[in-house]
């Protein structure tokens, strides 16, 4: 009989001991499906310099108008920068027309446009897997006649996706530009 007890004892303390390591939030599974019961992302470490390249990528798709006679169309550099963007900034962007101001800007000041320039700073590293910067984009906006460089200031979040960066928000105020009423 006390054998018995001391059975049942130790296949108590075995089942408990297996319900609280189970049970246990912390634990992660070995192929990255959850952790403290949020997926983890097997994503990519990013570094400063790729998330350059793809800003400078996009705003040089984004800004560029080399013929100001004839500048892309809002349908040419929404398909152009779609590749750099999350599905829900894309959208967003489309829903604010934001590639519709390269055309009506050309046209109202009948100049050239051309990425000079990016420079990110890292901001932070969201829990998320996202990074924030600050960024600064210098533009030439040039004719045969002159030329002047300006340089736009913004808040940018970048994300991995399926390994591959892409910018999930896009902020700036403007800049002013001579000539134009409004600003870029």
């Amino acid at each position: 009989m006390d054998s018995i007890k001391k059975i049942l004892s130790l296949l108590f303390l075995f089942v408990l001991f297996i319900g609280v390591v189970a049970c246990n939030k912390d634990v992660v599974k070995e192929n990255g499906v959850e952790k403290e019961g949020k997926p983890v992302k097997e994503e990519k470490v990013v570094n400063i310099e790729e998330a350059e390249k793809i800003f400078k990528d996009y705003s040089t798709e984004l800004y560029t108008i080399k013929d100001s006679s004839n500048p892309p169309t809002f349908d040419e550099i929404a398909e152009k920068i779609k590749v750099y963007l999350t599905e829900e900034q894309y959208n967003a962007e489309i829903a604010n027309r934001k590639f519709q101001i390269l055309e009506l800007v050309s046209k109202q000041i009948n100049k050239s446009i051309e990425v000079q320039d990016v420079k990110l700073e890292e901001q932070s590293k969201n829990d998320d897997g996202t990074i924030d910067y600050l960024y600064t984009t210098k533009f030439k906006v040039y004719d045969e006649n002159s030329s002047k460089i300006y340089e736009k200031e913004g808040e940018l979040t970048i994300s991995t996706t399926n390994n591959e960066l892409k910018i999930d928000r896009d902020w700036s105020r403007g800049v002013k530009i001579d000539g134009l009423d409004g600003g870029l």
